[in-house]
């Protein structure tokens, strides 16, 4: 690195910086800045623009050794339960600002990690809380992204009933060697069997 580029350089932080999904990545922004930057946006008056909400779901049964996600694979219910928690109380307060309030939902995307991972139980609760703010019936499409070995039928028929759309079932790969190789949790038999059930049940997407 040359001496200019080192003198913007930042340090490292808890966040990290070594993948950057967004910019300025997180690892440069203070508590200051985000709120300079968050606080006049929510209170701006409502927009015509699509509102969409984004779902993180941190948590994996494996971390796959292509991953460059933040995500935990040794989180108990407990802990899973106090994320959750916080992800619905964080909704709770941006929904009663001007920007958001009373705004409809035009998509919802569960992401990770993976969601799947949640029980029933878990994304009955995040959801019936969400839900309780700002409902969901006006979405034309809710995304949930699932890696197969989390999946039976009873869990997606109930992924269903709450509404989900689509699904995104992490595949990857059909090459039980090469599944082996990367570290995924699942091989080709759950592959199928979930791709199955998922057909069966009649996800649109």
């Amino acid at each position: 690195m040359g001496e200019s580029a080192r003198s913007v350089a930042v340090d490292e932080t808890a966040v990290g910086s070594y993948f950057v999904a967004n910019y300025p990545p997180f690892s440069v922004w203070s508590a200051d800045a985000a709120t300079s930057v968050a606080t006049p946006a929510l209170q701006s008056p409502p927009s015509n623009a699509v509102l969409g909400m984004y779902l993180h779901i941190p948590f994996c049964r494996k971390r796959c050794h292509f991953c460059y996600f933040r995500v935990y694979t040794e989180k108990n219910a407990a802990e899973v339960q106090s994320y959750l928690d916080v992800v619905a109380r964080e909704w709770e307060l941006y929904a009663q600002h001007p920007a958001i309030a009373d705004r409809p939902l035009d998509f919802i995307y569960f992401g990770g990690g993976t969601p799947s991972f949640l029980s029933v139980r878990q994304l009955k609760s995040l959801i019936g809380r969400l839900e309780g703010v700002t409902p969901w019936d006006t979405a034309q499409e809710i995304t949930f992204e699932c890696e197969p070995g989390t999946l039976t039928e009873p869990k997606l028929a109930s992924i269903r009933e709450l509404g989900v759309t689509r699904l995104s079932l992490g595949i990857e790969n059909f090459d039980d060697k090469i599944l082996e190789v990367n570290g995924r949790a699942h091989r080709s038999p759950e592959i199928f069997r979930a791709y199955d059930f998922a057909r069966s049940i009649g996800f649109p997407q």
